[in-house]
């Protein structure tokens, strides 16, 4: 990366390059901040945040998980370096309802 870049010219060639090299993570919706740093998000993703797991495969730094709720909801969360960028990665996710037997009631609202 040249030295001589703003912050989010940096930023936004990093981000050019990253998805040239790796389109799968054209799912993540990206952010150039002008201060320069890349921030990838995704919310209320399928699964439990391995979008975060494939950018730390890539960019390296260690994914944090965070259960929010008993049915396993939570998000995850990654903070990285790639070429000489600082790069955020945030996935919220919801855990899919477990199927009921037909004929059963749902809880009411706010029920515990």
């Amino acid at each position: 990366m040249e030295a001589n870049l703003s912050p989010q010219l940096a930023a936004a060639t990093a981000l050019v390059e990253l998805l040239e090299d790796h389109p799968e993570f054209s799912a993540l919706t990206w952010a150039v901040e002008p201060v320069g740093i890349l921030r990838g998000t995704q919310t209320d993703a399928q699964g439990r945040g391995e979008a975060v797991e494939a950018c730390a495969a890539v960019l390296g730094g260690t994914p944090v998980h965070v259960a929010v709720d008993a049915d396993g909801s939570g998000f995850a969360e990654l903070a990285a370096v790639y070429r000489g960028v600082n790069v955020q990665v945030w996935v919220t996710y919801s855990v899919p309802a477990l199927p009921r037997a037909l004929g059963t009631v749902a809880p009411a609202g706010g029920a515990r």
